[in-house]
């Protein structure tokens, strides 16, 4: 009996170029409260942003934030991971330096960027969709450190991870989106955010469905029963996949076609 359907967002719901969550999942989600699953969105955005693109059912399904730092339920933060404060401040030194590459750090409510260009402001607020504040020196930000982001918009790879070597293992770099490389701490990731989550719900991990289609989806091997990669997506998770799909919507559907209302 499945209990339990997670699935990112960037790359999985939304396909490349699409800035909506397919309508046609939230009568699903409907669907699926009658027969007693839950939904959790599972992804790298801020919790804010997300709650936005679920606004029809945003009160009714799980949240995975941050590529894991943060899982909330119904409003209610059920797990939560900072990042040491000195550590933090010297990766963000760190990014600036590199050329062309601008900093992004995530409090629990809010992202705060130091731009070096007003066009990233606008990219954060406008495409991202993130609600976000300007400061001048974001290594004065007095708000948790929650996740830490380099952006650059000719794309990000392993050169530019290397050069943060000095920081592992404690912060992990985590690509997601082309243009973007998440930093972690060591442990935390959508892994181990599922794993809260569904401690939370009590739900067994052989309860559980996962979607992804990036590298930042691979913690999620080993945390779920099922894992179904994007069969256009990144090598290395289709590799772990159980099966894999093109339309994450009508997947759903075919998993709820076979399950009975739970009692």
């Amino acid at each position: 009996m499945i209990k339990l359907i997670a699935s990112d967002v960037d790359g999985t719901l939304m396909r490349e170029g699409e800035r909506i969550i397919p309508p046609a999942l939230f009568p699903l989600i409907h669907e699926m409260q009658k027969k007693g699953i839950y939904f959790a969105a599972c992804s790298g955005r801020q919790y804010a942003n997300l709650r936005r693109l679920f606004a029809p059912v945003a009160d009714k399904i799980g949240y995975i934030c941050e590529n894991g730092s943060l899982a909330v339920w119904q409003n209610q933060i059920i797990d939560k991971q900072t990042i040491n404060r000195e550590k933090g401040q010297a990766l963000m030194k760190a990014i600036l330096t590199q050329p062309d590459c601008e900093v992004l750090l995530s409090g629990v409510n809010t992202c705060y960027v130091q731009p070096k260009n007003t066009e990233y402001i606008s990219h954060v607020r406008d495409h991202v969709g993130n609600d976000t504040m300007v400061v001048e020196d974001i290594c004065a930000v007095e708000d948790e450190f929650i996740k830490i982001s380099a952006y650059r918009k000719s794309g990000v790879d392993a050169a530019l991870a290397y050069q943060f070597t000095d920081f592992a293992p404690y912060l992990i770099p985590v690509i997601g989106r082309s243009s973007w490389m998440d930093f972690l701490r060591e442990g935390c990731d959508k892994g181990t955010a599922l794993d809260a989550l569904c401690a939370h719900l009590n739900v067994a991990a052989n309860e559980t469905i996962v979607f992804g289609d990036n590298e930042n989806d691979l913690p999620l091997y080993g945390h779920a029963g099922m894992l179904y990669a994007m069969a256009d997506g990144h090598p290395k998770l289709i590799e772990k996949a159980d099966r894999t799909t093109m339309d994450v919507v009508q997947q759903i559907r075919r998993i709820l076609e076979t399950q009975e209302t739970r009692k």
